[in-house]
């Protein structure tokens, strides 16, 4: 009877052992794959921010070298390519703001990135060099608010 006794008492504390190790196994691991998932969208964030103040930048650039040959000589080749480019670049900071719009976790560094947008998408419409650097500057702080804020959300 002592050794039937000693057997069952092993056998449940085996099961018992098992059973404990198995549901400490499941926590960490669906610690470890919650932990997984948030780097991978702190991650995709991060390229997506960048890329957003990346392709801003570009564009601005293009919006000035468009006032600029306009201003030299509005029917110059140089005019249209610096147009045509203005166009392209655009798009790119479009698509760049659709990823922001898609990835970001509020309406406070989305309305950041479109106002970073629509005041680069104004340069062009500068009457003189003046309210171009007006305007510019405005462009850039509206980019640094928006990276502020983007810099808080990949923390």
């Amino acid at each position: 009877m002592d050794g039937v006794l000693s057997t069952l008492i092993a056998v449940i504390g085996t099961l018992l052992g098992a059973g404990v190790t198995h549901l400490f196994q499941r926590r960490v691991s669906a610690r470890d794959q919650v932990f997984a998932a948030q780097q991978q969208l702190r991650s995709e964030r991060m390229a997506v921010y960048s890329d957003f103040a990346g392709a801003l930048t570009e564009y601005r650039r293009g919006q000035q070298d468009r006032w600029h040959r306009k201003n030299e000589d509005p029917d110059s080749s140089a005019c249209f390519e610096a147009r045509t480019e203005a166009y392209r670049l655009r798009g790119v900071a479009l698509h760049a703001l659709f990823r922001v719009q898609l990835i970001a976790s509020g309406q406070a560094l989305i309305g950041a990135a479109r106002d970073a947008h629509e005041h680069a998408s104004n340069l062009h419409k500068a009457s003189d060099k003046a309210e171009l650097s007006t305007r510019g500057a405005l462009a850039r702080e509206a980019l640094e608010r928006f990276i502020t804020l983007a810099s808080s959300d990949v923390r």
